[in-house]
């Protein structure tokens, strides 16, 4: 049903704020809340669902009255002229919670105005999701706050205002309080829309991430890796360490549609790690990369490139959904164009591509690819010899995500299930062990050799909590802890003070950190083999 009438029912607040914002644009009216009780409990309600009913739909009674009301006809909302006839608008809309306590319904709809309704005023104040946030914090607030880091103290002041008011966004700030509590040095922003305490996206860096980062700066990789919900997206942001693996250095929760994202989401995390502001040489992105976006002022030393294989994955798709005659041919065509080595091949590959393909899909590719043929054709790419690792490493990240969410779900829990991808889980079947295990043959003796690889295969299988400290970090796992040095390359076991051998705790802190699993350093207490 499109229009709002009597007896309309919505199973959620968020299903008659939608419903309501699409409403008020078609007839261009402008509504106020006047009254509202929130549903705090459902203590009465036996059933097991009752707690999330209570969170979904928010409001036991509500009552939105014409913003007009109150004002002075002729005048805008926030001025008044004595002079002026006042307006008592009679439109109104009222719900109610339905006996059965799963629903609400509408009780009365008075939806006709007694004054004229003005486009130009509409389209001024009007702004969806207000219902949303009609509850929650403070517009004031909300203001001051948005595209800020956070203070553990300003979490606390909001935890306070949206105490008892808004479930979700109380259970949302418990997770960030949560993180300051574990981590004080984490950076954090909550966008909120302007005049309206409604979330755009998240940002987030723990100080692990920055470290990770600041180590890794030269190239990173940023793609839309998880549908959170209907409403939000999540973004990462991922660097590659000594041993090849991609790290997650930010995420950013964004609602879909957000603009300027890749701006944000690169200029949060300079600005949370300052000093990789010269350092980032490349950014890597997925193939949904808005057109004409910029970093310069960002990040002056830096490339913008673009997945190649999802070009290509994009170009095919889109091949077939316009019907494109002799598509193998077109295959052919577009994986040439964008392996060129030269700008005269992928010139002399587009001249063919124009005589074989339509009309409408070499358009396409001229408006859409084209234009941005630097930032994913190989001749212009930012290193022609180095393999781009961006499927590799977003493929393994999205594995990861996929292993501990299960979308849809609510922003607090995709926080808490992202932060627990750093609580490290030693499983390190990404790391090839085989490889390394060679590379300590070649440098000491078979019995040396030996031990290390057992402790590297004994690293893979372990469950080691591992927090940095002053002195350095604390690798814990079962009743025993240990410490690892700074530099990593000392352990206080047994193992390492007895053979000064490299343990599974220096392999796992080193796997953390970032470092390189093979260091010969590592063994300068042991005879070196010597080449023949």
């Amino acid at each position: 049903m499109d229009e709002l009438g009597l007896g309309q029912e919505f199973l959620t607040w968020q299903q008659f704020s939608t419903f309501f914002d699409d409403w008020s644009e078609r007839h261009k009216v402008l509504f106020i809340i006047a009254s509202l009780k929130p549903l705090l409990s459902f203590r009465k309600n036996p059933l097991p669902h009752a707690k999330n009913l209570a969170k979904t739909l928010r409001f036991r009674f509500v009552r939105l009255i014409c913003k007009h009301s109150g004002t002075y006809a002729g005048q805008s909302i926030v001025r008044r002229n004595q002079n002026q006839e006042k307006i008592d608008c009679p439109a109104s809309i009222t719900l109610r919670l339905h006996p059965k306590r799963d629903r609400l319904v509408v009780i009365e709809a008075n939806i006709f105005h007694n004054h004229n309704l003005s486009a130009v005023e509409f389209s001024h104040y009007f702004k969806r999701h207000q219902l949303e946030a009609s509850m929650g914090l403070p517009i004031r607030i909300t203001n001051n706050v948005s595209k800020r880091f956070l203070a553990p103290d300003i979490v606390w002041n909001l935890e306070e205002y949206s105490k008892a008011k808004d479930q979700g966004m109380c259970d949302l700030l418990k997770e960030f309080d949560i993180l300051f509590k574990n981590d004080p040095m984490a950076k954090v922003k909550l966008v909120f829309q302007e005049d309206a305490a409604v979330i755009n996206s998240i940002f987030i860096s723990t100080s692990h991430m920055g470290n990770l980062v600041q180590s890794f700066p030269r190239i990173l990789y940023m793609g839309n890796v998880l549908h959170v919900n209907e409403e939000f997206e999540l973004y990462t942001v991922l660097c590659q360490d000594a041993n090849g693996r991609g790290r997650e250095c930010a995420y950013c929760i964004a609602r879909k549609g957000t603009p300027d994202l890749l701006v944000f989401i690169v200029a949060s995390l300079v600005q949370s790690v300052p000093t990789i502001k010269f350092k980032v040489k490349c950014i890597t992105v997925g193939a949904n990369i808005p057109d004409g976006v910029s970093l310069n002022d960002v990040l002056p030393c830096t490339k913008i490139q673009i997945c190649r294989s999802q070009v290509l994955e994009n170009l095919h798709s889109k091949a077939r959904e316009l019907g494109t005659p002799k598509t193998e041919k077109i295959q052919t065509l577009l994986y040439n164009m964008a392996y060129s080595d030269s700008a005269k091949t992928y010139a002399q590959c587009l001249n063919e591509l124009e005589n074989v393909c339509s009309v409408n899909f070499f358009q396409y590719y001229l408006e859409k690819w084209h234009q941005n043929k630097s930032m994913w054709v190989a001749c212009w790419a930012f290193d022609r010899k180095r393999k781009c690792c961006f499927m590799d490493h977003m493929n393994f990240h999205i594995q990861k995500l996929n292993s501990i969410l299960l979308p849809p779900v609510t922003l607090s829990v995709c926080m808490r299930e992202l932060l627990h991808l750093e609580v490290l889980k030693t499983g390190i079947t990404d790391v090839n062990q085989e490889n390394i295990a060679v590379l300590y043959h070649s440098v000491c003796s078979a019995e040396s050799a030996s031990q290390i690889e057992e402790e590297l295969s004994l690293a893979r299988q372990s469950t080691l909590d591992i927090k940095e400290t002053d002195n350095g970090f604390l690798v814990g796992g079962g009743s025993c802890s240990f410490t690892v040095n700074k530099e990593i390359t000392s352990c206080s076991c047994c193992i390492y003070t007895t053979t000064v051998l490299p343990c599974r705790h220096l392999f796992a802190v080193r796997l953390w950190s970032g470092k390189s699993l093979f260091d010969a350093g590592l063994i300068q207490h042991q005879p070196i083999k010597t080449l023949d």
